[in-house]
């Protein structure tokens, strides 16, 4: 008779524990870097930021995996994860979580360095990638024997790469820049990210659909303005589905009272809207990430009114606590894949390695910083010709239009996430704009992003020379701990700053929106009002005890290291035969026999003698 084991195992089982072992290690892996992330802010270690520390752990797991006992686990790179996965809830956020009021205050330069500034970042930087491209130095010209090597495909090759590299992160400055110190910088950066990443995804999204619709041969005079037409229409009607997904999310929240019983429920609600203004409008050709982005602002701005204060907090933690998670995943992701990519892989292709590095050198240190550069001083043209008559926080001078062009050297994963999604003609085109923008991610995060506050500090520093404002005696401890984190702004004149857009855009939506959308909105106004003064004022309350701590902390770490200092340099400068003589040589100038030393100085000596380091003449 023939006996079978108790316990078999198969290969699915075996792929099973492969799986579970996987994921146990991304789990693992997540946590040390949340841990190692939130240490290095507590230490204050500049030169690490939160997504240099993803970074950095990705390039580590990337060669451990490099032995050949990992190397037997295959994965599959889906870019559809990236784009319709995490980058979703992570646009939403923004969105979610934006302060109004500060965005209308600073709409102008928003708008100029959102919008204009990232077109002309693209127009420069595709002019001048485009200008290298005969060169064999620098990329790999067409070959005419490959009916998908194309000089079509080199074009758009170069032209797609430019839109995508053109996107900017503002992780990293609004870390260093928050605004309780910078609210001025904080806010025309948050505000220049978003619209930028709108912006970037509209040109890519054009780039590619002028791409597969017109050939060489079609090209016209009028051709620009179609291509400007596409771009328009893909704001556009991004703008239309993400007001029509919030307004009827926000309005299924107003008529059906039983949803906001169940704080989780209506946390899951947010998140499902998200994602179907999302998949709608790139479902329908277009770009998602302004309807995704809209939709938030119309949820944060209405729907909050329709929920108790337990659904609307833990809505926002929640939406904030995955678009960590998803920025986590996307920078360990770029960090491990510095190991794996196709020119690291194929090591006997000197070539092509040469080309790609000096491509990568050319488009870090010249090509990208020209681009920034230009498109600023062209955009603050603008603000300097219709804003002349601007007084107070919102002049730029030259050290705050610095830190604006550094910060925005610093790449984000939209770049890496756009290129992953879309396939390039042409094998060789497609290695060189993926594995150059994968370490333009990898080094401005790393370099610029570590950077950053020493920059700060210093531009700072020399405002603070050529500054002719005082503090007044009633300012002293929030003047100190701002003097201390190096930032110098007005706070009183930026927080009395309106506009007329705001004042215009706030009496319409009193008027009509807010009853239309808001349950009850007649009756509850003067509570609305109250509850969110009262909010405010304990905001305020909360940051002036910060304010306060901050300041003593920082006064008594330096008392205690100056005292600790001046303690070691008293050690360190005693001579003890020295110290005996001189004793002996003050007895007959007292005319007092001088007793010998007692405390710190006797302890040490008796230390010594018993160690046997001290010795006797």
């Amino acid at each position: 008779m023939e006996q079978y084991p108790f316990i078999q195992t198969s290969n699915t089982d075996n792929e099973s524990l492969i799986t579970g072992l996987i994921f146990i290690a991304l789990t693992t892996i997540l946590g040390v870097i949340a841990f190692l992330q939130t240490f290095f802010e507590h230490k204050h270690y500049n030169l690490l930021r939160e997504a240099s520390v993803a970074i950095i752990i990705g390039i580590l797991i990337g060669v451990i995996t490099e032995f050949k006992v990992l190397q037997q686990v295959k994965y599959e790179n889906s870019s559809e994860i990236f784009f319709f996965v995490l980058l979703p809830i992570i646009v939403f956020k923004e969105g979610y979580n934006l302060n109004k009021q500060h965005f209308m205050k600073n709409f102008f330069y928003v708008i100029l360095y959102g919008i204009f500034g990232t077109i002309f970042n693209f127009i420069i930087l595709g002019a001048l990638t485009y200008s290298v491209t005969n060169s064999k130095t620098f990329w790999v010209p067409p070959n005419q024997n490959n009916q998908d090597d194309t000089f079509s495909n080199s074009t758009y090759a170069q032209i797609f790469y430019a839109s995508c590299i053109s996107s900017k992160d503002s992780a990293v400055s609004l870390s260093v820049l928050e605004f309780e110190h910078a609210p001025k910088l904080h806010s025309i950066i948050f505000g220049e990210q978003i619209l930028n990443d709108v912006v970037v995804f509209a040109i890519s999204k054009t780039v590619e659909k002028f791409h597969t619709e017109y050939k060489e041969d079609d090209w016209e005079w009028y051709s620009v303005f179609i291509f400007i037409g596409w771009i328009l229409a893909n704001l556009i009607v991004g703008l239309i589905v993400g007001v029509i997904v919030g307004s009827i999310a926000t309005w299924i929240t107003k008529e059906s009272r039983f949803l906001s019983e169940q704080s989780s429920v209506v946390t899951a609600f947010t998140i499902y809207i998200s994602y179907f203004s999302f998949c709608v409008c790139e479902a329908i050709g277009f770009c998602g990430v302004l309807a995704v982005l809209i939709c938030g602002i119309m949820l944060s701005h209405y729907q909050t009114y329709n929920l108790p204060k337990i659904s609307a907090t833990s809505s926002k933690i929640t939406i904030k606590a995955l678009a960590y998670i998803s920025e986590t995943v996307i920078y360990f992701y770029i960090g491990y894949m510095v190991t794996e990519n196709v020119i690291v892989k194929n090591s006997n292709d000197y070539d092509k390695k040469a080309q790609v590095y000096s491509f990568l050198f050319l488009q870090y240190f010249v090509f990208s910083p020209i681009a920034r550069l230009t498109s600023m001083l062209l955009a603050h043209c603008f603000a300097i010709i219709l804003r002349l008559k601007t007084k107070g926080p919102w002049r730029i001078n030259k050290y705050e239009f610095f830190i604006l062009f550094y910060s925005g050297l610093i790449k984000g994963v939209v770049a890496y996430a756009l290129i992953c999604e879309q396939e390039v003609g042409g094998e060789d085109y497609y290695t060189i704009i993926q594995t150059t923008s994968l370490y333009m991610v990898v080094l401005s995060t790393l370099i610029n992003g570590g950077t950053l506050k020493y920059i700060c500090e210093w531009a700072y520093k020399q405002m603070e020379k050529d500054s002719s404002v005082y503090y007044s005696r009633a300012q002293s401890v929030q003047s100190q701990a701002i003097r201390q984190t190096f930032i110098q702004e007005d706070l009183t004149d930026y927080k009395k700053l309106k506009h007329k857009s705001e004042k215009f855009f706030k009496g319409f939506d009193e008027k009509y929106i807010k009853p239309f959308l808001i349950y009850n909105y007649i009756e509850r106004k003067a509570d609305i009002i109250i509850a969110k003064k009262l909010e405010k004022n304990k905001n305020k309350y909360e940051k002036e005890q910060d304010f306060k701590m901050y300041d003593d902390s920082v006064r008594q770490q330096r008392e205690e290291l100056e005292l600790h200092k001046q303690k070691r340099n008293d050690l360190t400068q005693i001579d003890f035969d020295q110290s005996d003589s001189d004793d002996e040589q003050d007895q007959p100038k007292n005319g007092k026999k001088h007793t010998p030393p007692q405390g710190e100085l006797s302890e040490l000596k008796l230390s010594k003698q018993s160690n046997g380091d001290y010795k006797h003449d």
